[in-house]
């Protein structure tokens, strides 16, 4: 016979919460890496950072700069990368940007990581030994947007060993400070107040709850340019749906000028439950050849008509007619005649 004790409970019970946690945290490393791709996929914007520096820093770029795009292979030969990097053209200096949605205690090293190999990667070896040789400049930045308080530690010199082992000895740490952004040390309504979308996404993270959310969305998008509110409608449509109630996701959608789209979903989805209702019917009567023919007659009436009531909203809203013409598929002559009518 095999007894199942109290100690087998316990055991068993530390390893369901064990698994419960790996779960947890598995599921939020998943939200976070994809919460931090909106925020690489802003700041590989020229434009939107040159508006961060302005926003965070106070300063103004006037140099051109081009995106470094490198990766690099660390010592235990994992391909590793920072979040963004950027030179300044003709002058030898770089910044390098990490982004942080949760707190990494490793960020120092990885950092000083990042530093060593663009300096390995653009050093020129062979002036090395020239006396006014000078080697290129790298600015570290961090920007963290996690939910967690974070007291970081602004220089390298903090994660090294600290012993003196003999008086005789200057024993010099290495320097290397960050310049780092903190979410929580900016109000919402200091964000609102700023330039960058990088700061608009900053507020929406600080929402508490849903009410919240919904208010800093619309206040958002009365004060973004027209090229960043398509960022906005990114983080609504890939990030932000799941949470936000049907009935209000649709009148945001309805303020991008997107029920078109709206309106072009509900039709294929009522054309797929009709569509599946007549097979069913026609296997019950027996009669799948006519009403295949009937189906494909009738999804084609269907989409027509769908297309020419997505046309004629275009119009209202002053598109062209070439762009209305790839989007719904109708000729140039079908869509002057709409206008016209």
């Amino acid at each position: 016979m095999v007894l199942f004790t109290y100690t087998d409970y316990l055991r068993c019970k530390k390893l369901l919460q064990n698994y419960s946690n790996t779960v947890q945290e598995d599921s939020v490393e998943y939200v976070y890496h994809k919460h931090d791709k909106l925020y690489r996929d802003l700041l590989n914007n020229k434009e939107e950072f040159y508006l961060f520096l302005q926003d965070f820093f106070g300063y103004f770029l006037s140099y051109d700069i081009s995106k470094y795009n490198r990766n690099f292979i660390l010592h235990d030969y994992s391909n590793n990368y920072s979040d963004i990097v950027y030179k300044l053209k003709g002058i030898p200096i770089y910044l390098l940007l990490e982004h942080q949605s949760y707190i990494d205690y490793s960020i120092p090293y990885r950092i000083y990581q990042y530093y060593h190999c663009i300096l390995e990667d653009t050093v020129n070896t062979k002036n090395l030994k020239a006396k006014n040789h000078q080697v290129p400049l790298v600015t570290p930045i961090i920007l963290y947007t996690g939910s967690k308080p974070w007291n970081f530690v602004f220089n390298f010199q903090k994660q090294q060993f600290d012993y003196t082992y003999n008086q005789k000895l200057n024993n010099r740490k290495l320097s290397l400070s960050y310049n780092f952004i903190n979410i929580h040390n900016f109000s919402k309504e200091e964000l609102l107040k700023m330039n960058s979308m990088v700061a608009y996404a900053m507020a929406i993270d600080k929402c508490d709850n849903v009410s919240e959310l919904i208010d800093t969305i619309y206040l958002v998008y009365d004060v973004c340019s027209n090229q960043q509110k398509k960022y906005l409608y990114r983080m609504i449509v890939y990030l932000l749906k799941p949470i936000i109630p049907k009935g209000i996701y649709l009148d945001l959608l309805k303020k991008f000028n997107c029920e078109e789209e709206t309106y072009m979903e509900e039709l294929i989805e009522r054309m797929k439950k009709d569509m599946e209702y007549r097979r069913k019917k026609a296997e019950q009567e027996g009669m799948e050849q006519g009403m295949k023919q009937g189906m494909e007659q009738g999804m084609e009436q269907g989409i027509k008509e769908g297309m020419i009531k997505t046309a004629k909203r275009m119009l209202t809203r002053n598109m062209s007619l070439e762009d209305i013409s790839d989007i719904t598929g109708l000729s140039m002559q079908e869509i002057k005649k709409l206008k016209t009518a």
